[in-house]
């Protein structure tokens, strides 16, 4: 009986680290109830030392995790998984390119910004947001910032 509580616990703990590569639930499901199974096997077969086989069968899980945790982030699929490096602006990592002849113009809001929406600067119609404020249909706004697609635009002083 013994063979089978060691066989339900070592494959209990590998299907536990294989989760860590092939993630999805059921291959870590199945790993935690095969060692439940062998923890209750366990504790059946040899009820007096149940507490030895449960801390035991638990320090043993923690150690496969910990194990799982290390291999994963040394291996070449997890690098190929994690950004290393940021995608800034300035070394050409932008989803749009940022029209800067919209900065400090004058526009007027086609569609309530609330806070985002139409405005026609010109005669190019743009999506913009406010900086958090709602502005009503036909109120002039002056584009504050342009960075990317994103455009933020402020009432504009009627002095």
């Amino acid at each position: 009986m013994i063979w089978w509580v060691i066989l339900f616990l070592v494959a209990g703990m590998v299907l536990v680290i294989s989760e860590f590569f092939l993630p999805g639930g059921i291959l870590g499901g199945l790993g935690v109830l095969l060692v439940i199974i062998s923890g209750v096997l366990g504790v059946y077969s040899y009820p007096d030392h149940g507490l030895f086989i449960i801390l035991g069968e638990i320090v043993g899980v923690a150690l496969c995790t910990v194990a799982g945790f290390y291999l994963l982030t040394r291996t070449r699929a997890a690098k190929m998984l994690t950004l290393e490096l940021a995608q800034k602006a300035d070394e050409g990592y932008v989803s749009a390119a940022s029209d800067t002849s919209l900065l400090n113009r004058e526009a007027v809001v086609l569609t309530a910004l609330r806070p985002s929406g139409t405005i026609k600067a010109g005669d190019k119609r743009v999506d913009a947001v406010s900086n958090g404020v709602f502005i009503d249909e036909g109120t002039r706004v002056r584009v504050v910032e342009v960075h990317g697609s994103r455009v933020v635009v402020e009432p504009a002083d009627t002095d």
